[in-house]
């Protein structure tokens, strides 16, 4: 049995379409609720997630409600990283009640945060060695577009990254292994034969999402319009927005699982096959 993400795919849509309701319940409210509290918390929330929005108008918003902004979406994000988790756990080999499914994805809040933090440090240490000898390249040639090709490299460098990384929660929720270096350690086992294309993977599965999210929140976001900036128009935008995460979320849980399930199946086997 080789690795195969048309598989990894199937098995993920079928994992979701095979809990959907239960899923829909946990994502409303570790997803969609979250979401639209922070359009009506922070008002200021659809102009800064507006793509379309004036930059200069959009810097002055930011100064202003910058900090909090991060502390409410620092909180939501906490939130939603639970909602994963509970999802994960119930789709799972283990077959887990709701209550514990609920218990799974809370435990994996401090771990998954301290895994952020860390991806964090390691996407500056690793931006800055890709970064230093182009920008000496570039100031010694005196050209600063050499710069700006820079990013490619340091944007492949992210995805890679996050893709090695993509199976840590899995990790934690359907292993246990709620040690957050234990965690990333496996994950970077677990995906290394495949790395590439898993990074490839996951850089296709987002950039779909992004694109149908702009299309969709942007034509809801043409309805939220008629109705001025007032409460009815957050709340159409909120629900668009929660709307997309949800659907999202879903599809990213069971495609996770799928990946870790058939990863972890290919270990096994390889470690079988060494002993007999």
């Amino acid at each position: 049995m080789s690795f195969d993400l048309n598989m990894v795919w199937s098995r993920g849509i079928k994992l979701v379409s095979g809990n959907l309701q239960l899923l829909i319940v946990i994502a409303g409210v570790f997803l969609l609720l979250p979401t639209v509290a922070l359009y009506l918390l922070v008002p200021e929330f659809q102009t800064l997630a507006d793509p379309g929005a004036d930059p200069q108008i959009l810097a002055e918003r930011m100064n202003e409600f910058l900090g909090p902004l991060l502390g409410t979406f620092g909180l939501l994000t906490l939130i939603q990283f639970a909602g994963y988790g509970a999802m994960m756990a119930l789709i799972g080999p283990d077959r887990p009640t709701v209550a514990q499914a609920l218990g799974a994805g809370v435990k994996i809040v401090p771990s998954t945060l301290m895994i952020l933090i860390l991806f964090g440090i390691a996407y500056m240490i690793g931006a800055m060695i890709i970064m230093l000898p182009i920008a000496l390249i570039a100031g010694a040639a005196g050209s600063s577009s050499a710069v700006l090709i820079g990013i490619v490299p340091v944007l492949v460098f992210v995805a890679w990254l996050a893709g090695r990384l993509s199976l840590s929660m899995p990790v934690m929720v359907l292993e246990g292994k709620l040690n957050p270096i234990s965690a990333m350690l496996t994950s970077f086992r677990m995906t290394k034969a495949y790395q590439w294309q898993i990074m490839l993977f996951w850089v296709v599965l987002t950039v779909a999402f992004i694109v149908i999210s702009l299309l969709f929140n942007g034509g809801v976001g043409l309805i939220a319009a008629l109705f001025g900036t007032g409460t009815i128009a957050l709340l159409i935008a909120g629900l668009a927005n929660g709307a997309t995460s949800m659907a999202s979320g879903m599809i990213i849980t069971g495609v996770a699982t799928a990946m870790h399930e058939q990863l972890a199946g290919l270990s096994l086997s390889t470690i079988k096959d060494t002993f007999e």
